[in-house]
């Protein structure tokens, strides 16, 4: 069985290389579908029978990472000119080791939220 939560936030970003208009400050609304797979609790009277996991659960893991982390920051990538402003200004921003597509912050989403599911 798998259940879905959707989450949104608004992220600044850039991609520094890139040879069009993505090369300057803008951002996005973002959206993650956090899916969870696993078999229903048959555990009859705990608080979550019937359940894979309980929605609750899951939004407070994904909230927390989410609006702590990057929900109206910056994110950009180590040696990004732009992040030093960010930083000297204490703005809120995330700085991480790639560049940050929506590919590359998908991948590096699941990677930080996988282990909380284990």
């Amino acid at each position: 069985m798998q259940i879905t939560r959707i989450i949104e936030w608004d992220m600044g970003h850039r991609i520094p290389n890139h040879t069009s208009q993505c090369r300057n400050i803008h951002g996005h609304r973002y959206r993650a579908e956090i899916t969870v797979e696993g078999d229903i609790i048959e555990e009859t009277g705990a608080s979550d029978e019937g359940m894979v996991i309980d929605f609750g659960d899951i939004k407070k893991i994904i909230k927390t990472f989410i609006d702590g982390e990057l929900d109206h920051g910056y994110m950009g990538c180590r040696g990004d000119v732009v992040l030093d402003l960010i930083k000297k200004e204490s703005f809120k921003y995330t700085e991480v080791n790639f560049i940050p597509t929506a590919e590359n912050i998908a991948k590096w989403i699941f990677d930080r939220l996988a282990p909380e599911f284990e």
